[in-house]
């Protein structure tokens, strides 16, 4: 049964509080801009010279910095983190440098150079040196292995902080300057930059010096260092040069991705209006050092683990195709959101990872229109839906104080609410008015930085709506609303009105609005600005759009012969509560309802669940419903939910009889699909099978587990017979059950592997292994030096997911300061959060806040929060609901005794 009026009257009563008035946020200005530094003086362009030495892992360098001050100062304060400074002086007058006197604060993170200067044009000259590291922050190398025996490559990774580990800036986003960079590499190796080559020299000692062209301005997170013995592979599109870079041996995974760029470029250039401005752009594949970030936007130089750019047609799945074409499109759109325009502070990350998840998204599927981007998007909405609803959300516009909240904001809130919200504000606002909207933006504030505010002014221009009116609710409040929908005036029968025909005129529908919460008796109460789209479910095709801007109204019933609809194509970012009436008729429906509907109505049952107003088994009799169901994305939802009531039963009397449950539910769609290709199968089937392979091993399926089995053994004799898109999951049946001869000829084939996404899978089988001595043996690899840093980073955490999530903890616990030095600073404060939420037992809540509260920063305390929240709402979800899901599944199950 889906969620119904009756069981939510009592908390609505609760919430339909109006909230005061919002203050809408101010259009850009640099005087106003939040940041650490002072506000006194501007870079307009640094000259960089900088020598790493690999060997020995440190740089030396040296910086002119041409600055503006804008008013008298005794001091200049800019950022730097360990560096050493060898010399500072202004040199206004170069034949009279006047020595200054550095005085570093690594608290801080910042350089003061005491010195009397009036408003007007300086320049400042900088010696320093600095270090070289293997995680991605700052300079860093990565070992990789190729044919011939490891090798080193070189680069950098500025965002969001640490530039200032490079060389001394200005690195908050707002001091955007000009850059011409010179590296001094060894002679073998290919130097790249944000900007196209201008000379190399040989210096004669092994070494050459490449001078880079002069950038645009732009902020110092975007600046971009590299240098290895990389292949490459070129193109053009629209009079941009473009390369894919790859280590060697990987030259031939790279074709896809520079494809994929072509297709990209052109499309952004003519959607924005403004074409892309650089003369190149360079996407450079990096082995292993990005694990933890997946891809770095940098203006004409975008970084990439490679698994996230490189696509082998031989050895690479239909999820790796997608997941490539998805990351290429997400950087290069922030070219333009966050490079060409760039958000004033880290309170307005969401203008830039927002909008190039949904500008990603938008581009992906208009390009692949076969993958049904957008209606796959809903998992991800369900994921900021989820965390929205609890207490420890904040609202997309959130104070930033300091460089740790600054890594924190990298979060679902910022990315996957920021591009929910724009897709409903989009269908709101209309495409053309939405695109004209951001053309507007982009040619107003173009080589600058922007608010929220200024994105609101151009799309409320464009529009003719009040923009600032309806979205100052989705950005500046925490949460989002649910809207109770009832039926007012005769029964549902009586209204139905033969097709085309209207509805009797007595006949309305009740639209309230109240803030829905998962285990937040306490939450604020707020309302939104909510464009409701309604439809009858027999024209769910051009649905009306009905303005809720007050905690309620009546609206005409919407004609036609079936059920009203609301939210129709799950555009919104709301849930729906029907009264018993409509939600009895939606529930006999769903099976004929389009996906992205029969979607919303899943996830708006299984949210009412959590929050303990509906009863999982309504999610359950849905599911069931849907068992015939041709839909990728309905399976994608469903395999979710259900792994998620697996790991809730872990340990509980009544999992054999749920897994064997949902072992019969998954054999339909798998009997369609069967473990083979079909010629011309479509991209969606292709996606679904490795899924509902590792699914059914999951759960016991004796002849999934059997022939993962056999064609684990033909793999180890010959890696061809074993296609691309079922390595994966044959892997990870076969490690999940191991033998210790299984999980060392795994280990075996981890070690040997020459390319990321193979040794990545090897090791995610070895992760996946059930027996708790093999488990304890994946765990060690953590503090050794096998792993690369950044994928030791990720090995606790995905052991504890794999059904062990005490032993990882305990792991945890036992090596903490270890385990935290081999942490990125970006990653620092969600490493142990990470680790404990794969338990759903209350206790570890509070353990996990007792550690971060004794090992790591206050600052810390936010992940933590957010940590213990979803470990103690899953343990009231289990104790909630277990016994009635037990009972549900007993009455369709009998196993044997």
């Amino acid at each position: 049964m889906l969620p119904t009026l009756r069981a939510a009257r009592a908390v609505f009563l609760v919430c339909c509080l109006l909230p005061g008035a919002l203050l809408a946020e101010k259009p850009f200005a640099f005087a106003a801009t939040p940041g650490q530094l002072p506000k006194t003086a501007v870079p307009r362009h640094y000259a960089l010279r900088l020598q790493p030495d690999l060997a020995a892992r440190t740089t030396a360098g040296t910086a002119t910095i041409e600055l503006e001050v804008l008013a008298p100062v005794t001091e200049l304060v800019l950022n730097a983190l360990d560096l050493e400074i060898d010399s500072a002086a202004l040199v206004d007058n170069p034949a009279a440098p006047l020595a200054l006197t550095p005085r570093l604060d690594p608290g801080r993170q910042t350089l003061t150079l005491p010195v009397t200067l009036a408003p007007g044009r300086h320049t400042l000259a900088l010696a320093f040196r600095g270090r070289i590291g293997t995680q991605a922050e700052g300079f860093f190398v990565d070992k990789y292995p190729t044919p011939s025996g490891d090798k080193l490559m070189l680069g950098t990774q500025m965002e969001p902080t640490d530039a200032r580990r490079v060389f001394p800036c200005w690195d908050e986003p707002v001091y955007r300057a000009t850059y011409d960079i010179t590296l001094v590499v060894p002679a073998p190796l290919m130097a790249v930059s944000n900007m196209p080559v201008v000379r190399e020299t040989a210096l004669g000692t092994g070494l050459k010096e490449v001078v880079f062209a002069r950038t645009p301005a732009m902020a110092s997170y975007l600046v971009a260092l590299y240098a290895g013995e990389f292949e490459t592979v070129e193109g053009e599109q629209d009079g941009v040069q473009l390369r894919i870079i790859t280590t060697e041996g990987k030259r031939a995974s790279a074709a896809y991705a520079l494809e994929a760029t072509r297709r990209l470029l052109a499309y952004f250039n003519d959607y924005f209006g403004v074409r892309y401005p650089l003369p190149k752009l360079d996407q450079l594949a990096v082995p292993n050092a990005f694990a933890t970030f997946g891809a770095m936007e940098n203006w004409g130089a975008i970084t990439y683990i490679d698994t996230a750019l490189l696509y082998d047609p031989a050895t690479g799945s239909q999820a790796n195709r997608e997941a490539v074409f998805e990351t290429i499109a997400h950087e290069v759109a922030h070219q333009w959101f966050g490079d060409l325009v760039t958000m004033a502070w880290w309170d307005n990350l969401w203008l830039n990872e927002g909008f190039a998840s949904w500008m990603g998204t938008k581009a992906t599927d208009a390009l692949n229109p076969d993958w049904q981007l957008w209606v796959r998007a809903s998992e991800e909405k369900e994921g900021a839906l989820a965390l929205d609803a609890r207490r420890t959300t904040h609202p997309i516009l959130q104070p930033i104080a300091n460089e740790s909240q600054a890594n924190d904001a990298f979060d679902t809130i910022s990315y996957q609410k920021g591009q929910a919200f724009l897709r409903m504000l989009e269908a709101y606002l209309g495409e053309t008015a939405f695109r004209d909207g951001l053309r507007l933006y982009m040619q107003r504030h173009q080589y600058s930085s922007s608010t929220t505010a200024d994105l609101w002014a151009a799309l409320g221009a464009a529009s003719g709506k009040p923009v600032v009116e309806l979205a100052a609710g989705w950005t500046e409040q925490p949460g989002f609303p649910v809207v109770l929908v009832s039926a007012v005036g005769a029964s549902l029968a009586d209204a139905r009105a033969p097709t085309g025909s209207a509805p009797p005129p007595n006949r309305s529908l009740r639209l309230e609005q109240s803030r829905f919460t998962v285990n937040d008796p306490a939450a604020t109460p707020l309302t939104w600005n909510i464009p409701i789209t309604l439809a009858d479910t027999a024209h769910l095709s051009a649905p009306g759009v009905a303005l809720l801007k007050d905690r309620a109204m009546e609206v005409p019933w919407p004609a036609g012969p079936g059920t009203p609809k609301a939210n129709v194509g799950g555009t919104g970012f709301y849930r729906v509560l029907y009264d018993d009436t409509l939600a009895d008729a939606l529930c006999r429906e769903v099976t004929t309802l389009p996906p992205a509907d029969q979607l919303n109505l899943l996830g708006d049952t299984w949210a009412l669940c959590e929050a303990g107003r509906q009863s999982a088994t309504a999610w359950l009799g849905l599911a069931e419903q849907l068992r015939a169901s041709p839909s990728q994305p309905v399976w994608e939802h469903l395999l979710g939910k259900i792994a998620l009531l697996d790991r809730l039963q872990l340990n509980q009397p009544g999992r054999r009889a749920f897994q064997a449950w949902a072992a019969r539910l998954l054999a339909a769609p798998f009997a369609r699909l069967g473990w083979d290709a079909a010629p011309g199968e479509s991209s969606l089937d292709a996606a679904l099978r490795p899924k509902l392979i590792a699914a059914l091993g999951t759960y016991g399926d004796r002849a999934v587990i059997d022939e993962s089995a056999r064609r684990w053994s033909a793999f180890l004799a010959d890696p061809a017979t074993l296609p691309g898109n079922l390595r994966a999951p044959v892997l990870a049946v076969v490690g999940r059950y191991a033998t210790r001869e299984t999980y060392d000829q795994l280990h075996a084939l981890a070690r040997a592997a020459r390319t990321t996404v193979e040794k990545r899978r090897a090791y995610a089988a070895m992760q996946a292994a059930l027996d708790p001595a093999l488990a304890a043996a994946t765990l060690a690899l953590t503090l050794g030096d096998e792993l690369s840093a950044t994928e030791a980073a990720r090995n606790v955490a995905a052991v504890a997911a794999n059904e062990h999530a005490d032993l990882a903890w305990e792991f945890a616990r036992a090596h903490t300061d270890e385990l935290l030095k081999r942490t990125t600073f970006f990653g620092r404060n969600a490493y142990l959060p990470g680790i404990a939420r794969a338990s759903t037992d209350a206790p570890r809540a509070d353990e996990l806040e007792a550690l971060v509260r004794a090992k790591l920063p206050a600052d810390a305390l936010a992940e933590a929060a957010k940590g213990a929240d979803l470990i103690r709402l899953y343990a009231a979800v289990k104790q909630r609901e277990l016994p009635a899901i037990d009972a549900w599944v007993k009455q369709r199950v009998q196993l044997p005794e």
